[in-house]
Protein backbone atom coordinates (compact mmCIF):
# COMPACT_ATOMS: atom_id res chain seq x y z
CA UNK A 1 0.00 0.00 0.00
CA UNK A 2 1.39 3.37 -1.05
CA UNK A 3 2.31 5.86 1.67
CA UNK A 4 3.27 9.40 0.61
CA UNK A 5 6.81 10.17 1.84
CA UNK A 6 6.33 13.95 1.97
CA UNK A 7 3.93 16.71 1.02
CA UNK A 8 4.22 17.71 -2.66
CA UNK A 9 3.75 21.34 -1.65
CA UNK A 10 7.29 22.70 -1.36
CA UNK A 11 6.03 25.58 0.83
CA UNK A 12 4.47 23.20 3.36
CA UNK A 13 5.69 23.64 6.95
CA UNK A 14 6.49 19.91 7.08
CA UNK A 15 9.52 20.59 4.88
CA UNK A 16 11.36 21.72 8.00
CA UNK A 17 12.80 18.94 10.21
CA UNK A 18 11.00 20.31 13.28
CA UNK A 19 7.50 19.54 11.95
CA UNK A 20 6.61 15.96 11.03
CA UNK A 21 4.60 15.25 7.88
CA UNK A 22 1.11 13.88 8.59
CA UNK A 23 -1.58 12.88 6.12
CA UNK A 24 -4.98 11.19 5.87
CA UNK A 25 -6.63 9.21 3.09
CA UNK A 26 -9.41 10.88 1.10
CA UNK A 27 -10.90 8.31 -1.30
CA UNK A 28 -9.65 7.43 -4.78
CA UNK A 29 -10.33 7.94 -8.50
CA UNK A 30 -10.04 5.96 -11.74
CA UNK A 31 -7.22 6.93 -14.07
CA UNK A 32 -8.62 7.53 -17.55
CA UNK A 33 -5.70 6.13 -19.56
CA UNK A 34 -5.83 2.59 -18.10
CA UNK A 35 -8.68 2.51 -15.56
CA UNK A 36 -6.42 1.96 -12.54
CA UNK A 37 -7.69 3.10 -9.15
CA UNK A 38 -5.46 5.83 -7.68
CA UNK A 39 -5.70 6.68 -3.95
CA UNK A 40 -6.12 10.28 -2.80
CA UNK A 41 -4.56 11.92 0.26
CA UNK A 42 -4.65 15.22 2.15
CA UNK A 43 -1.80 16.84 4.06
CA UNK A 44 -2.82 17.62 7.65
CA UNK A 45 -0.22 20.41 7.88
CA UNK A 46 -1.04 22.62 4.87
CA UNK A 47 -4.39 21.01 3.87
CA UNK A 48 -3.07 20.30 0.37
CA UNK A 49 -4.85 17.52 -1.57
CA UNK A 50 -2.86 15.10 -3.75
CA UNK A 51 -2.74 11.48 -4.92
CA UNK A 52 -0.12 8.79 -5.49
CA UNK A 53 -0.03 9.86 -9.15
CA UNK A 54 1.34 13.25 -8.04
CA UNK A 55 4.65 11.55 -7.16
CA UNK A 56 5.03 9.56 -10.38
CA UNK A 57 7.25 10.55 -13.28
CA UNK A 58 4.31 10.36 -15.72
CA UNK A 59 2.23 12.85 -13.70
CA UNK A 60 -0.34 14.65 -15.90
CA UNK A 61 0.75 12.85 -19.08
CA UNK A 62 -1.94 11.69 -21.45
CA UNK A 63 0.16 8.76 -22.67
CA UNK A 64 2.06 7.60 -19.57
CA UNK A 65 3.68 4.64 -21.36
CA UNK A 66 5.16 6.78 -24.14
CA UNK A 67 8.28 7.81 -22.22
CA UNK A 68 9.39 4.16 -21.85
CA UNK A 69 10.09 4.02 -25.59
CA UNK A 70 11.39 7.59 -25.67
CA UNK A 71 14.11 6.91 -23.09
CA UNK A 72 15.56 4.04 -25.13
CA UNK A 73 15.49 6.12 -28.31
CA UNK A 74 17.33 9.02 -26.66
CA UNK A 75 20.13 6.64 -25.61
CA UNK A 76 20.40 5.07 -29.08
CA UNK A 77 21.62 7.96 -31.24
CA UNK A 78 18.09 9.02 -32.24
CA UNK A 79 17.38 12.74 -32.37
CA UNK A 80 14.38 14.17 -30.57
CA UNK A 81 12.80 15.22 -33.86
CA UNK A 82 13.17 11.72 -35.28
CA UNK A 83 11.89 10.22 -32.00
CA UNK A 84 8.71 12.26 -32.44
CA UNK A 85 8.29 10.83 -35.95
CA UNK A 86 8.86 7.25 -34.75
CA UNK A 87 6.43 7.56 -31.83
CA UNK A 88 3.86 9.45 -33.89
CA UNK A 89 3.60 12.46 -31.57
CA UNK A 90 4.23 16.18 -31.78
CA UNK A 91 7.82 17.39 -31.37
CA UNK A 92 6.78 19.63 -28.46
CA UNK A 93 5.55 16.53 -26.62
CA UNK A 94 9.02 15.00 -26.89
CA UNK A 95 10.68 18.24 -25.82
CA UNK A 96 8.56 18.56 -22.68
CA UNK A 97 9.19 14.97 -21.67
CA UNK A 98 12.87 15.28 -22.54
CA UNK A 99 13.24 18.18 -20.09
CA UNK A 100 11.43 16.38 -17.28
CA UNK A 101 13.20 13.05 -17.83
CA UNK A 102 16.61 14.72 -17.73
CA UNK A 103 15.74 16.32 -14.38
CA UNK A 104 14.59 12.98 -12.96
CA UNK A 105 17.72 11.23 -14.26
CA UNK A 106 19.94 13.89 -12.68
CA UNK A 107 18.13 13.64 -9.33
CA UNK A 108 18.26 9.84 -9.40
CA UNK A 109 22.02 9.88 -10.02
CA UNK A 110 22.62 12.32 -7.15
CA UNK A 111 20.34 10.33 -4.84
CA UNK A 112 22.36 7.18 -5.45
CA UNK A 113 25.62 9.06 -4.86
CA UNK A 114 24.26 10.56 -1.64
CA UNK A 115 23.34 7.13 -0.33
CA UNK A 116 26.84 5.93 -1.22
CA UNK A 117 28.29 8.94 0.63
CA UNK A 118 26.34 7.96 3.74
CA UNK A 119 27.96 4.51 3.57
CA UNK A 120 31.44 6.07 3.48
CA UNK A 121 31.88 7.51 -0.01
CA UNK A 122 33.42 6.21 -3.20
CA UNK A 123 37.07 5.38 -3.84
CA UNK A 124 39.18 4.19 -6.74
CA UNK A 125 41.19 5.49 -9.68
CA UNK A 126 39.44 8.38 -11.44
CA UNK A 127 40.00 9.89 -14.88
CA UNK A 128 38.94 13.19 -16.40
CA UNK A 129 38.94 14.45 -19.96
CA UNK A 130 37.12 17.01 -22.06
CA UNK A 131 35.10 16.29 -25.17
CA UNK A 132 34.67 19.02 -27.75
CA UNK A 133 31.44 19.71 -29.61
CA UNK A 134 29.47 22.82 -30.56
CA UNK A 135 26.11 24.53 -30.36
CA UNK A 136 24.56 25.76 -33.59
CA UNK A 137 27.90 26.62 -35.24
CA UNK A 138 31.13 24.62 -35.09
CA UNK A 139 33.62 27.49 -35.50
CA UNK A 140 31.83 30.33 -33.77
CA UNK A 141 30.17 28.54 -30.82
CA UNK A 142 32.26 25.52 -29.74
CA UNK A 143 31.41 23.72 -26.48
CA UNK A 144 33.49 21.66 -24.07
CA UNK A 145 32.14 18.72 -22.05
CA UNK A 146 34.18 17.68 -18.97
CA UNK A 147 33.59 14.01 -18.07
CA UNK A 148 34.83 12.25 -14.93
CA UNK A 149 34.78 8.45 -14.54
CA UNK A 150 36.14 5.73 -12.28
CA UNK A 151 38.73 3.77 -14.23
CA UNK A 152 37.93 0.13 -13.37
CA UNK A 153 34.12 0.25 -13.14
CA UNK A 154 33.58 2.83 -15.95
CA UNK A 155 31.18 4.63 -13.60
CA UNK A 156 30.50 8.19 -14.83
CA UNK A 157 30.58 10.57 -11.89
CA UNK A 158 29.51 13.64 -13.81
CA UNK A 159 29.54 15.49 -17.13
CA UNK A 160 29.37 19.28 -17.34
CA UNK A 161 29.04 21.38 -20.50
CA UNK A 162 30.57 24.83 -20.91
CA UNK A 163 31.20 27.41 -23.61
CA UNK A 164 34.47 27.84 -25.48
CA UNK A 165 35.81 30.87 -27.29
CA UNK A 166 35.33 31.21 -31.03
CA UNK A 167 37.92 29.75 -33.38
CA UNK A 168 40.67 31.92 -34.84
CA UNK A 169 41.41 32.66 -38.50
CA UNK A 170 37.78 33.13 -39.48
CA UNK A 171 36.92 34.30 -42.97
CA UNK A 172 34.84 37.41 -43.61
CA UNK A 173 31.54 35.54 -43.57
CA UNK A 174 32.25 33.93 -40.19
CA UNK A 175 33.55 37.21 -38.74
CA UNK A 176 30.33 38.96 -39.77
CA UNK A 177 28.23 36.22 -38.16
CA UNK A 178 30.41 36.36 -35.05
CA UNK A 179 29.81 40.11 -34.66
CA UNK A 180 26.06 39.62 -34.96
CA UNK A 181 26.10 36.86 -32.32
CA UNK A 182 28.25 38.95 -29.96
CA UNK A 183 25.87 41.90 -30.33
CA UNK A 184 23.02 39.63 -29.23
CA UNK A 185 24.74 37.38 -26.64
CA UNK A 186 27.86 39.32 -25.68
CA UNK A 187 31.52 38.22 -25.98
CA UNK A 188 32.00 34.46 -25.77
CA UNK A 189 34.33 33.49 -22.90
CA UNK A 190 35.79 30.04 -22.28
CA UNK A 191 34.20 28.10 -19.40
CA UNK A 192 36.65 25.20 -19.53
CA UNK A 193 38.17 25.95 -16.13
CA UNK A 194 34.73 26.36 -14.58
CA UNK A 195 33.45 22.94 -15.71
CA UNK A 196 36.74 21.28 -14.70
CA UNK A 197 36.52 22.90 -11.27
CA UNK A 198 32.90 21.75 -11.00
CA UNK A 199 33.97 18.19 -11.83
CA UNK A 200 36.66 18.23 -9.14
CA UNK A 201 34.23 19.69 -6.60
CA UNK A 202 31.87 16.82 -7.30
CA UNK A 203 34.69 14.30 -6.97
CA UNK A 204 35.88 15.82 -3.70
CA UNK A 205 32.36 15.81 -2.24
CA UNK A 206 31.69 12.10 -2.82
CA UNK A 207 35.19 10.71 -2.21
CA UNK A 208 35.81 8.52 0.81
CA UNK A 209 37.50 10.91 3.30
CA UNK A 210 39.59 8.08 4.78
CA UNK A 211 40.97 6.71 1.51
CA UNK A 212 43.58 8.20 -0.79
CA UNK A 213 42.47 8.80 -4.37
CA UNK A 214 44.26 8.52 -7.67
CA UNK A 215 43.53 10.81 -10.63
CA UNK A 216 44.65 10.28 -14.22
CA UNK A 217 44.41 12.84 -17.01
CA UNK A 218 46.26 14.26 -19.97
CA UNK A 219 48.79 17.08 -19.69
CA UNK A 220 46.35 19.98 -19.79
CA UNK A 221 47.76 22.72 -17.55
CA UNK A 222 44.47 23.67 -15.90
CA UNK A 223 43.89 20.23 -14.35
CA UNK A 224 46.48 20.34 -11.53
CA UNK A 225 45.61 23.97 -10.73
CA UNK A 226 41.86 23.34 -10.40
CA UNK A 227 42.46 20.03 -8.60
CA UNK A 228 44.49 21.82 -5.94
CA UNK A 229 41.74 24.42 -5.45
CA UNK A 230 38.94 21.85 -5.14
CA UNK A 231 40.70 19.12 -3.17
CA UNK A 232 42.89 21.22 -0.86
CA UNK A 233 44.33 19.09 1.93
CA UNK A 234 43.24 15.75 0.43
CA UNK A 235 45.69 13.01 -0.54
CA UNK A 236 45.16 12.70 -4.31
CA UNK A 237 47.89 11.38 -6.59
CA UNK A 238 47.76 12.96 -10.05
CA UNK A 239 49.23 11.00 -12.97
CA UNK A 240 49.42 12.55 -16.44
CA UNK A 241 49.66 10.88 -19.85
CA UNK A 242 50.32 12.56 -23.15
CA UNK A 243 47.25 12.85 -25.36
CA UNK A 244 49.49 12.13 -28.37
CA UNK A 245 50.18 8.56 -27.28
CA UNK A 246 48.56 5.75 -29.22
CA UNK A 247 44.99 5.38 -27.94
CA UNK A 248 44.91 1.60 -27.76
CA UNK A 249 44.01 -0.72 -24.88
CA UNK A 250 47.49 -0.31 -23.34
CA UNK A 251 47.05 3.45 -23.00
CA UNK A 252 46.45 4.51 -19.38
CA UNK A 253 43.59 6.78 -20.54
CA UNK A 254 41.83 4.07 -22.54
CA UNK A 255 38.77 3.91 -20.18
CA UNK A 256 37.97 7.63 -20.46
CA UNK A 257 38.66 7.64 -24.22
CA UNK A 258 36.40 4.61 -24.59
CA UNK A 259 33.66 6.32 -22.54
CA UNK A 260 33.82 9.47 -24.68
CA UNK A 261 33.60 7.31 -27.81
CA UNK A 262 30.50 5.59 -26.38
CA UNK A 263 28.95 8.98 -25.68
CA UNK A 264 29.51 10.07 -29.28
CA UNK A 265 27.97 6.80 -30.44
CA UNK A 266 24.95 6.94 -28.10
CA UNK A 267 24.10 10.66 -28.08
CA UNK A 268 22.85 12.08 -31.35
CA UNK A 269 23.96 15.61 -30.41
CA UNK A 270 27.61 14.48 -30.12
CA UNK A 271 27.93 12.79 -33.53
CA UNK A 272 30.63 14.58 -35.50
CA UNK A 273 29.76 16.74 -38.51
CA UNK A 274 26.00 16.27 -38.46
CA UNK A 275 22.96 18.53 -38.18
CA UNK A 276 21.93 16.80 -34.95
CA UNK A 277 24.19 19.01 -32.80
CA UNK A 278 22.56 20.79 -29.88
CA UNK A 279 21.29 24.28 -30.54
CA UNK A 280 22.07 25.17 -26.91
CA UNK A 281 24.51 23.67 -24.43
CA UNK A 282 21.67 23.28 -21.92
CA UNK A 283 20.09 20.72 -24.25
CA UNK A 284 23.40 18.85 -24.43
CA UNK A 285 23.63 18.86 -20.63
CA UNK A 286 20.10 17.43 -20.28
CA UNK A 287 20.78 14.70 -22.84
CA UNK A 288 23.98 13.73 -21.00
CA UNK A 289 22.14 13.12 -17.70
CA UNK A 290 19.70 10.76 -19.43
CA UNK A 291 22.53 8.80 -21.04
CA UNK A 292 24.57 8.75 -17.79
CA UNK A 293 21.63 7.26 -15.87
CA UNK A 294 21.29 4.53 -18.51
CA UNK A 295 25.03 3.84 -18.65
CA UNK A 296 25.59 3.73 -14.89
CA UNK A 297 22.52 1.89 -13.66
CA UNK A 298 20.97 -0.05 -16.57
CA UNK A 299 23.65 -1.24 -19.00
CA UNK A 300 26.35 -3.70 -17.91
CA UNK A 301 30.00 -2.73 -17.89
CA UNK A 302 30.48 -5.05 -20.90
CA UNK A 303 28.14 -7.04 -23.11
CA UNK A 304 29.15 -10.26 -21.35
CA UNK A 305 28.23 -9.17 -17.84
CA UNK A 306 25.04 -7.83 -16.33
CA UNK A 307 26.94 -6.00 -13.59
CA UNK A 308 26.41 -2.28 -14.03
CA UNK A 309 29.12 0.34 -13.38
CA UNK A 310 27.22 1.49 -10.27
CA UNK A 311 27.27 -2.06 -8.89
CA UNK A 312 30.96 -2.48 -9.72
CA UNK A 313 31.85 0.70 -7.81
CA UNK A 314 29.47 -0.04 -4.94
CA UNK A 315 27.21 2.97 -5.52
CA UNK A 316 24.11 0.76 -5.87
CA UNK A 317 23.50 -2.80 -4.72
CA UNK A 318 21.42 -3.86 -7.73
CA UNK A 319 20.80 -2.94 -11.34
CA UNK A 320 17.77 -0.98 -12.51
CA UNK A 321 15.43 -0.92 -15.44
CA UNK A 322 14.74 2.33 -17.25
CA UNK A 323 11.17 2.44 -16.00
CA UNK A 324 12.40 2.10 -12.40
CA UNK A 325 14.70 5.11 -12.75
CA UNK A 326 11.91 7.34 -14.06
CA UNK A 327 9.18 6.00 -11.78
CA UNK A 328 9.20 8.91 -9.31
CA UNK A 329 9.39 12.67 -9.84
CA UNK A 330 11.44 13.43 -6.73
CA UNK A 331 14.17 10.78 -6.26
CA UNK A 332 16.17 13.18 -4.10
CA UNK A 333 13.28 13.78 -1.69
CA UNK A 334 12.06 10.18 -1.54
CA UNK A 335 15.21 9.18 0.32
CA UNK A 336 16.09 10.17 3.90
CA UNK A 337 16.49 13.92 4.49
CA UNK A 338 20.22 13.74 5.05
CA UNK A 339 20.93 16.47 2.51
CA UNK A 340 19.29 19.26 4.50
CA UNK A 341 21.78 21.99 5.29
CA UNK A 342 24.37 20.49 2.92
CA UNK A 343 25.12 22.19 -0.39
CA UNK A 344 25.59 19.55 -3.06
CA UNK A 345 27.91 20.55 -5.91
Amino acid sequence: MFKPPHCPNRFCASESPEIAFRFCRRGSFLRKCDGRRIPRFRCLICNRGFSSQTFRGNYRWRKPILHHSLMHLLCSKVTRRQAARILGVNRKTVERRFTLLSRIAHDFHRAQLNQSRERGGIHGVFQIDELETFEHNRRIKPVTLAVTIERHSYFILGAFAGKMGSRGQLNSQYRRRKRLIEMEEGPRRSESRRVVRKSFDLLNYYLDPKASAHLQSDKKKSYPVELKKSCWGRDIQHEVTSSRDVRDYHNALFPINHTLAMMRDGLSCLVRRSWAASKKKSGLQRHCWIWIAWRNYVRGVTNRTKTTPAQALGVSLSSFQMKEIYHWRWPMRLQARHTQGVQIP
